[in-house]
């Protein structure tokens, strides 16, 4: 355990790919969407679950071996099906595994390439139809001590067909309490550092995932879930290495698209889709209001 928390901590004051304040090595989460969807007047929701955990290890050489493992669970009851009343519930999960190698050339430059495989299924479909593979490479640039960023691109082979991000990552202190951070366009923070235990600000989280489903009433079928959320958010240290963090705010963009497996797209990226001619199986929805919880275990680096 010492091993590991050395690890951390000499990863971040060696290698600026990980430069901030805190490493969250931990955190358990809860999300509800209070949904309703566009053509009926039932109550609908989201709930969902969430954690993480994260362990860099540093070698003599100085490179690094970063791995994290995330579980989401999500569940979304009375999808209605376009061709009929019948109603369904999608119980989804998602098992996503980072791993790679930190490479750094000197001081203020790093080159970052990790693996991405993931299992998106709803425990009913089978085993080898549920992995998606993945990869991440990015490039980091140290300008100054107050800012930092990192370019480069996420790729994952989802269920409905290739999908590509290029991606901006800053960590930029504007002043010495308001700081923006974030891996654009997936998810951004602009907040302030209120005071030693608390910021508060502004949060922006965009995600496009899938998961593979096989029901009675839809075999073979996959679930395409968008999400676009933007809220205003509260970190708070609670004692020792805990921090709490919560979210209140609106869905742009809440969707469970289901689609039969072999109806895909040519080329997704974020906000467009190449060559969409799926038929959707079932109804889609509007935004909505919902609150995010978060409980962190954190490792101070300064």
């Amino acid at each position: 355990m010492k091993f590991l928390f050395a690890s951390i901590i000499l990863l971040f004051l060696g290698f600026s790919s990980f430069a901030q304040d805190r490493f969250d090595v931990f955190y358990v989460a809860g999300n509800y969407n209070f949904m309703q969807d566009d053509n009926l007047n039932d109550k609908n929701y989201e709930a969902a679950i969430m954690s993480n955990l994260s362990i860099p290890i540093v070698f003599k050489d100085s490179s690094v071996w970063y791995t994290s493992v995330d579980y989401q669970y999500f569940y979304m009851p009375n999808q209605v099906i376009t061709t009929g009343d019948t109603e369904l519930n999608f119980n989804l999960h998602g098992i996503i595994l980072r791993t790679g190698y930190i490479h750094r050339f000197n001081s203020k430059q790093s080159l970052q390439v990790l693996f991405t495989p993931r299992y998106m299924s709803d425990f009913n479909a089978s085993f080898e139809k549920s992995i998606q593979l993945g990869g991440i490479v990015m490039y980091e640039k140290i300008k100054n001590a107050d800012f930092m960023w990192r370019i480069g691109v996420l790729y994952n082979q989802e269920f409905f067909g290739t999908y590509i991000v290029p991606v901006l990552y800053l960590d930029w202190n504007l002043t010495s309490k308001f700081k923006i951070k974030g891996l654009l366009p997936v998810y951004a923070k602009a907040y302030i550092q209120a005071n030693e235990n608390t910021e508060v600000g502004l949060h922006f989280i965009g995600l496009a995932t899938s998961y593979r489903v096989d029901e009675p009433m839809f075999e073979n079928a996959y679930v395409d879930r968008r999400s676009i959320d933007l809220s205003l958010f509260t970190n708070v240290h609670l004692w020792d290495n805990i921090f709490f963090e919560g979210r209140v705010g609106y869905s742009v963009s809440k969707d469970y698209g289901l689609y039969d497996e072999d109806d895909k797209i040519d080329l997704g990226m974020p906000l467009v889709n190449f060559g969409d001619d799926r038929v959707r199986l079932n109804q889609d929805f509007d935004g909505s209001p919902f609150v995010h919880l978060r409980l962190k275990y954190c490792i101070p680096v300064n």
